[in-house]
Order: structure tokens, then sequence, then C-alpha cells
């Protein structure tokens, strides 16, 4: 039987974080966010009270239908609307560290949610791909396809674009699927807050298929126009064509 992608409901959370906390043993991010390992208790505890309010997450699994195990998992945020109602909400930091720890950890995603807010934040719907594991020993068998797949359509049928910062190795994924590398930012993590050699973050964006190949660039040099409907017309300026009428954006009229 096939490989799946499935919702996940409140009892796979500790399955589901089996097979992170596995797939991310040895990466960074886990010695910053759990310097002193995980209390799997606790933190499967806090995770279902997570769900039972969270209104932007979808946390969705990727099932091996031969085993019965779950192989893959990505949590993905629908920010869907403008302004208050959007569900942004920058956070306040890891709160079960302190100290140098906390200092740490918050420098490393202060970082990621500054960028996040100077694209975005609540001022246009977007989709973030929030994280995306799958099982070490389960790797080339397309389960991260499957699961950014998944945002892929939700992302079309939202008419959305699709933003998320990846790890190097994790970039041939993106580019298989249609992702950009943003180049006109950059988001680096510097050794002073890190402790490690600087290291730059790809940035990856899709935007939805309406978009018929427009870059990001050009779309929020255009103001982040709903129905993607822009072009240059020769003479410095971007265009947007609403309805059959045309109105002109000036070129770099959005600072990013």
């Amino acid at each position: 039987m096939p490989l799946v992608v499935l919702p996940a409901r409140v009892p796979d959370v500790e399955s589901v974080y089996d097979m992170y906390f596995e797939a991310f043993k040895d990466e960074p991010i886990t010695e910053f966010l759990y310097p002193r390992g995980v209390d799997r208790k606790a933190h499967t505890e806090g995770t279902k009270q997570w769900w039972s309010h969270d209104t932007i997450g979808y946390t969705i699994k990727c099932l091996d239908t031969d085993t019965g195990s779950i192989v893959g998992m990505a949590t993905w945020d629908l920010f869907l609307w403008n302004g208050k109602n959007n569900g942004w909400e920058r956070p306040e930091g890891i709160p079960w560290l302190e100290g140098k720890e906390r200092e740490r950890c918050d420098g490393v995603f202060n970082n990621m949610w500054d960028m996040r807010e100077k694209l975005f934040g609540n001022r246009h719907p977007y989709i973030h791909l929030n994280v995306i594991a799958v099982h070490p020993d389960q790797q080339r068998r397309g389960i991260g396809r499957k699961l950014v797949q998944w945002g892929i359509d939700i992302a079309d049928q939202l008419q959305l674009p699709i933003y998320t910062e990846s790890s190097k190795p994790g970039l041939r994924l993106y580019e298989t699927t249609g992702f950009e590398t943003l180049t006109h930012v950059s988001l680096v993590h510097k050794e002073e807050i890190t402790g490690q050699p600087d290291a730059e973050v790809p940035l990856v964006v899709k935007l939805p298929s309406i978009a018929k190949g427009l870059s990001f660039k050009e779309w929020i040099d255009a103001g982040y126009p709903a129905d993607y409907r822009i072009h240059a017309n020769g003479n410095g300026k971007v265009e947007e064509k609403v309805n059959g009428n045309v109105n002109g954006l000036q070129q770099g009229g959005v600072e990013v």
C-alpha cells in the first residue's frame, strides 16, 4: 500500500514527535531549543494543549500504510487575512529557557521572526511552512515532496504565496517543487549569537500557479496585488491589471 498524507490527530502527538526528534537529533536547532535534553512527557502534554487552541497551524503526517508508522510530518501556518484577524503574532520568546540559553535561542528566532514581519507581518495573507521532518531511515521515498505538495495544493486553492526558511541540505526539495530562492534579502545567523560560524539561511517562496511565473520580487515591488496580474510597461514602472484596467505602480515602492 502507498504512503499517504493525513491530518495529525491528538493521539498521534507522541508518534509524530518520536519521528521529529529522530530526524532532528543532530541538528543545531535541537541543541538551541533543548540544551538540557527534552522532557518528552512535558513536551507531549504541552503539544496537546497547543493543538487544542491553535487557530492557524495545521500539522500533517505521512503514514506508511504497510507498517502503520509515521515516517514524516510537517506543520503549516495559514495566515488567511489582512490586519488583526491575520493570526500573526510575534512570539515573546522560548518560555522554557532561561538566562544565556534563552538569550541565544531568542537571538536565532528573532532573526527569523524579523524577516517574516518584514516580508509579510499581518499586512499580507500567506502560508508559512513552519517545520518539515522525514525519518532518517525513510529518505528518498518522496515523503518530503508529499508533505510539501500538501501545502502547494492549499496555496493554489487559496491563491496565496508560500514562504519558508530552508536548510541547505533541504534546498533541493524546494527547488524541485517550484520554489524560488530569494536574493534581494538575506538572513544570516551571526556567530556572536549562535557561537558557531556565520551561516546564511536560504529563504524560499512559491507563488501560486495563478501568478504564471511572476517572481516574488516583481510581485512585492508591485504592492502585493492579490490577483498577481502585473507586467512591466518599459518605462521604469510596474503596472497592475485589475478588471481590465491598468494602474501604474512605481517599481521599488515596497521596501523589503
